[in-house]
């Protein structure tokens, strides 16, 4: 028998989980939640932190001593370092510590990037908010970020008439390494990937155009509201996305396993902002893309991780149908009410609904995506169309929230 390894059994992950045991796999999943949604779809489980080494390593190695572990991989937590460090202690198939350090230390990644080509936006560490004052100077426009945070805690973006000072805390004190970098900001569409490399080589069968309609409302932070895919992007455009990631993944040292990337198509050139070295979050990878191209990247993730070779012609489908994910933002104060799940899912067109909130919550002014309080995903006859259904869920949804 080869148990996979997952780390992460949250609810974002539990769909991706329960495909995979109906396909076969005998999963292990750890989660430092006792009710994790995800324990529901594994054979075995362990209670452990999967974002901290020195607490998930030793409970891994102990039920590794009764049970062997054959791959391991992560879903819907942003720990590639994690499993790189569990797969080389038991010599399983998987990403070296290098690749992973450099996917989860944003200065690092780019820093190989700019040594192998591969476009990024301008970038620098900084130290004090006087540099920072002074790259914006240079710059106008920036986006300040942890080097190694995740979820873009801490990011906001700084122009001519925004506080230096608080931006350049708020992105130290969301690091861990207490580093600070700035980034060029780049207009134009960004796009949201996924890629499963094979011998060294991407296959992007996701491209999605990612939503900020609410970047004034919530300036100077940077909340994403969704995405809709296949993308609208002229094919030109895409197929530089696809050899961008290709050549990034290729320099992260990604040999085989998943890459997610974000990019920006600035002037018509695409730019790569980060590449991660594991599956998507948000319902991306276990929802919009099964549901737009048939394509399950999590059983590639997992296979992969069981060091199984993969075919190429397997993991590049054209997109099926249009598919759009609208997250539900909401402003500050106490959640009141809210139409029942139920109806939303049983609407035309509505393929996927979610809220994990509930009547009495309070609800913080929103900073990024992980302050909304539901998802919806809908098709229709075309991009825009599903765009509206999946906004028209949401009217439906109407949550009814008592302003402080």
């Amino acid at each position: 028998m080869k148990r996979l390894l997952v780390l992460g059994g949250g609810r974002q992950a539990a769909e991706g989980l329960k495909d995979l045991q109906q396909k076969g796999f005998h999963l292990v999943v750890c989660d430092m939640d006792e009710n994790a949604p995800g324990f529901a779809f594994a054979e075995d489980k362990i209670i452990a932190s999967v974002y901290h080494l020195e607490v998930c390593l030793p409970a891994v190695l102990a039920y590794h001593a009764e049970k062997p572990i054959s791959g391991v991989m992560c879903l819907a937590c942003d720990v590639p370092h994690i499993v790189a460090a569990i797969a080389e202690k038991l010599d399983l198939p998987g990403n070296s510590l290098e690749t992973a350090h450099r996917a989860v230390d944003k200065l690092a990644m780019k820093d190989k990037f700019v040594a192998d080509g591969v476009p990024v936006p301008e970038y620098r560490q900084v130290e004090s908010t006087s540099e920072l004052r002074s790259l914006r100077s240079e710059w106008q426009g920036l986006v300040v970020k942890p080097v190694d945070s995740r979820g873009s805690k801490g990011v906001s973006v700084l122009d001519q008439n925004g506080d230096a000072d608080w931006a350049f805390e708020n992105a130290r004190q969301n690091s861990p390494s207490g580093r600070v970098m700035a980034e060029r900001y780049l207009e134009g569409p960004q796009v949201s990937t996924e890629s499963v490399v094979i011998k060294g080589k991407a296959i992007t069968p996701a491209l999605s155009d990612r939503s900020y309609e609410f970047l004034d409302k919530y300036h100077p932070f940077i909340v994403e509201n969704g995405g809709t895919m296949p993308s609208a992007l002229p094919e030109a455009i895409t197929e530089k996305i696809e050899t961008l990631v290709s050549h990034a993944a290729i320099s992260l040292g990604v040999e085989n396993g998943i890459v997610k990337g974000d990019i920006v198509v600035h002037e018509n050139e695409p730019y790569v902002i980060e590449l991660a070295a594991r599956l998507s979050g948000g319902y991306f990878c276990t929802h919009q893309i099964p549901f737009s191209t048939g394509i399950h990247l999590v059983e590639a993730a997992a296979r992969t991780a069981l060091g199984e070779d993969l075919d190429p012609s397997e993991w590049n489908n054209e997109p099926k149908c249009p598919v759009s994910t609208r997250w539900c933002m909401v402003d500050e104060g106490t959640l009141l009410s809210f139409e029942e799940p139920e109806k939303i899912r049983a609407m035309k067109n509505v393929l996927a609904f979610e809220t994990w909130v509930s009547p009495g919550s309070y609800i913080d002014r929103p900073q990024n995506a992980a302050a909304s309080i539901a998802m919806v995903q809908a098709t229709g006859a075309s991009y825009s169309e599903a765009v509206k259904n999946a906004e028209n869920a949401l009217l439906e949804f109407n949550p009814i929230i008592q302003k402080q």
